[in-house]
């Protein structure tokens, strides 16, 4: 009963964190705003965080501030600047236009400073965040190589010849320096989901064409049956065995058996059953100190195979793309360049398919806010590099040249610097109002496609379990390998 009502609990505040978090990215970036119109002597009518009926307001020398009960948006209204844009994508009544209260116009580069103040705002939290995960001791980061640790045999990466030890360095010709960007190569492709790899072995370069397979239940597509090159850590020392006799502890990395590089945790299983029951030597890295254990492994006969007696577990399982790395700088870089790869492919294309396939994987509010969920769930840190990442994202999407969007603004305020005079009212008032519809479409089909992908991935996972439960009531043995991030036993 209590771990059912922690669980609650937990849910609960993961939630709660939710709001909160989202809250302060859209709080940071129409504060930005808030700030600059207020510093250029601009009017501003109101101050809202959220959309829908209001749950607070105050009007404070003629600002409304306010607290909408959807707290996932927010807007500035600033009649001189976007006398009706961003309310009309929040569904509130204008204010009343400039026009109409006769303010006075304003010049181009002081719209283009609000304008471009919000996504500002978005950049200097996501560098506090960047900052804060660097200097708090404890947080895991890592990155996953390109190098391959596991082929499962029989799969369609070995026929093509992929083997452990290969370093995958470009996918349909683009160079990937981690396994995230080969991930994001992957749900890049064209419908055929087959793939050119370029790889580097033993210094010389091979080149195979693999399939990608996509998951049932998340959609996603993957390298199937192939796993990286990951620290192979020891998670569980069993008592009385072979591993405790030889001083082998909890945590300890292990790099080599007799000699040969471990790559894995699948590897290293492999390894200890090929060698049999006769004495083995590991390299292991024990707190920045490498050792050297002779193990004698022990027959098991309900595993049917010789065990020395430990848990081992992939030890950059649970290393995510925004948290990557510990370099605040780097991470961030990384950050933008997902975004700009991205925004790339939907724009300038590189290959047959990319664009249809931006528009079928791009996730949409629900899915940023599921996010933030499950990442909050893993731990604080982890959920404000997630935060960090979506400020990032908020600052480059709101900069595009697109009516409504801070890029809009600064398109026509440059518009009116190059050529001396401004756009036409009803010009700029046909492709705001264009936008905002568009905006308001867009969203509602990323919505309703976010949630036809949890209900997909629900049924998908019950659909899974409902096989694997008759396959163990047959009595049937499943020829699957591992998840990357399950212990084994050795």
């Amino acid at each position: 009963m209590m771990t059912v009502v922690l669980g609650i609990l937990g849910s609960a505040l993961a939630w709660i964190g939710v709001a909160l978090l989202f809250s302060l990215a859209i709080f940071i970036h129409e504060f930005g705003h808030f700030l600059a119109a207020r510093w250029l002597g601009l009017q501003i009518d109101a101050f809202a965080i959220g959309f829908g009926p209001a749950i607070w307001k105050r009007t404070v020398n003629g600002v409304e501030y306010k607290i909408g009960c959807i707290p996932f948006g927010g807007y500035v209204a600033l009649p001189q600047l976007d006398p009706s844009g961003m309310e009309k994508v929040q569904g509130e009544q204008p204010g009343g236009a400039a026009e109409e209260r006769h303010l006075p116009d304003i010049p181009a580069w002081k719209r283009i400073v609000v304008a471009v103040a919000g996504p500002f705002g978005n950049v200097v939290l996501a560098v506090a965040l960047a900052y804060l995960i660097f200097f708090t001791p404890g947080v895991k980061t890592g990155v996953i190589d390109t190098r391959v640790g596991t082929v499962l045999e029989d799969s369609e990466a070995w026929k093509a010849g992929l083997r452990a030890g290969d370093r995958i360095v470009a996918v349909n010709g683009k160079e990937v320096g981690t396994w995230t960007d080969l991930q994001v190569e992957a749900q890049l492709m064209g419908a055929s989901g087959r793939a050119t790899f370029r790889v580097l072995r033993g210094g010389a370069v091979v080149e195979m064409e693999i399939p990608f397979e996509t998951d049932r239940v998340s959609g996603i597509r993957l390298l199937a049956d192939v796993l990286p090159e990951t620290p192979c850590k020891v998670v569980g020392v069993n008592p009385d065995s072979p591993a405790a006799a030889s001083g082998i502890r909890t945590n300890d990395v292990i790099q080599t058996v007799s000699s040969r590089p471990v790559l894995g945790m699948l590897q290293f299983v492999s390894l200890i059953t090929q060698n049999g029951e006769k004495p083995v030597v590991l390299a292991i890295m024990r707190e920045k100190k490498r050792l050297s254990v002779t193990v004698v492994p022990r027959y098991d006969a309900a595993q049917g195979r010789p065990l020395i007696g430990v848990t081992v577990a992939n030890g950059l399982e649970n290393v995510r793309a925004w948290m990557m790395y510990r370099d605040p700088w780097q991470q961030l870089k990384w950050d933008s360049m997902s975004v700009a790869r991205v925004l790339q492919a939907l724009v300038m294309p590189k290959q047959k398919g990319e664009r249809e396939a931006v528009a079928k994987n791009v996730g949409g509010p629900v899915a940023i806010v599921i996010g933030l969920y499950h990442t909050l769930q893993v731990g604080v840190m982890d959920g404000l590099g997630f935060l960090r990442m979506i400020c990032v994202n908020l600052a480059i999407l709101n900069l595009l040249p697109l009516p409504v969007l801070d890029g809009g603004h600064i398109l026509f305020a440059l518009f009116e610097v190059i050529t001396r005079r401004k756009p036409h009212p009803k010009v700029v008032a046909v492709l705001v109002n264009a936008c905002a519809v568009l905006l308001i479409g867009l969203m509602a089909l990323l919505v309703y496609r976010d949630i036809a992908r949890q209900v997909n991935a629900s049924k998908a996972l019950r659909e899974v379990a409902r096989e694997e439960a008759a396959a163990e009531k047959a009595g049937l043995d499943k020829a699957a390998a591992p998840a990357a991030g399950a212990g084994a036993q050795p």
